[in-house]
Order: structure tokens, then C-alpha cells, then sequence
């Protein structure tokens, strides 16, 4: 497991290997600087007629997501994810509610780190080839907005 997912508190109910690494890639690459992250999304980890949230916009489909992290570093210089706790609602372990915290550093020198929330859906859960169906973030996006504002005068 990466470091994302090595202190993992995983359901009570089994959760696949494959799914266990589909999550921790997922989260890697999130934390991933890179040009072709969008691309290794579209085709790694998300379905081609998947739904996925970031920065508070819906990605629809292969396309939307490849393009989804094109200002993902746009005032972000550091990001890292971890998933603290995992939940799921099927003994298959395909509709699940992570915990997690996340650490960001931003390009005006402010950082900060903070808790959310997120539900992942899992086409293939038990299979070879699990990958994601949708993914959607619950987080306070306060601390985010004070973080970049400019400073008071």
C-alpha cells in the first residue's frame, strides 16, 4: 500500500485487493503534478460513461474527466491525500464512504489541512479490473477560500 492507504481502517466487510489499490493509485495521482494525470484517470481508474467531482465541478464521461485536472495545480503547489477510515454499503464492497484527511500547500505560501468526506461507486468490485463509476467529495470548502484570499490591509 502507498502511503495514502498503509494506516487505511478498512470496512468490516471485505474490500478487494484490487479495489484497495484502485482507491490508493486513485489518491496518488490526485497528489500527482503532472500533464498527463487526466489521462491516466480517464483510462486507469475511472468507467468511460463515469461521474466525477473536483474542485466543486462534475466531469461526465472519458472526455471531461481526462481534461477534469487541467487546473487542478493552477494555485496549488502541494497536495497529499490519505484515506483514514473507509465504510461500505454492500458486502461486495462497491458503494463506498471514505474519511480522509488532505494537506495543501498553495502558491501564495499559505497551506492548510483539513478533513472530508467522499463516496465512490466501484464497477467490478470483485473482479480483476475494478474501476470507478463515480466519485463525489464532501468537504468544507471555507478554509480553502481564507486560504487564498489576499491578505487584509
Amino acid at each position: 500500500m502507498a502511503y495514502n492507504t498503509e494506516d487505511t481502517d478498512w470496512s468490516e466487510f471485505e474490500i478487494s485487493a484490487k479495489s484497495k489499490d484502485l482507491i490508493s493509485r486513485f489518491f496518488q495521482l490526485l497528489d500527482t503534478e503532472s500533464d498527463d494525470v487526466g489521462d491516466k484517470l480517464a483510462e486507469e481508474i475511472f468507467t468511460s460513461d463515469a461521474k466525477a467531482e473536483f474542485g466543486g465541478k462534475f466531469f461526465m464521461g472519458k472526455e471531461e474527466i481526462r481534461k477534469s485536472r487541467e487546473n487542478a495545480w493552477k494555485v496549488i503547489d502541494k497536495r497529499r491525500h490519505k484515506v483514514v477510515k473507509v465504510f461500505t454499503s454492500t458486502a461486495e464492497g462497491q458503494d463506498l464512504l471514505i474519511i480522509g484527511h488532505v494537506e495543501m500547500g498553495f502558491r501564495n505560501g499559505n497551506s492548510l489541512q483539513g478533513e472530508f468526506a467522499g463516496r465512490l461507486i466501484i464497477d467490478g468490485a470483485t473482479g480483476d479490473s475494478p474501476k470507478l463509476t463515480h466519485y463525489q467529495v464532501y468537504a468544507d470548502t471555507a478554509p480553502i477560500a481564507r486560504a487564498l484570499a489576499p491578505p487584509k490591509s
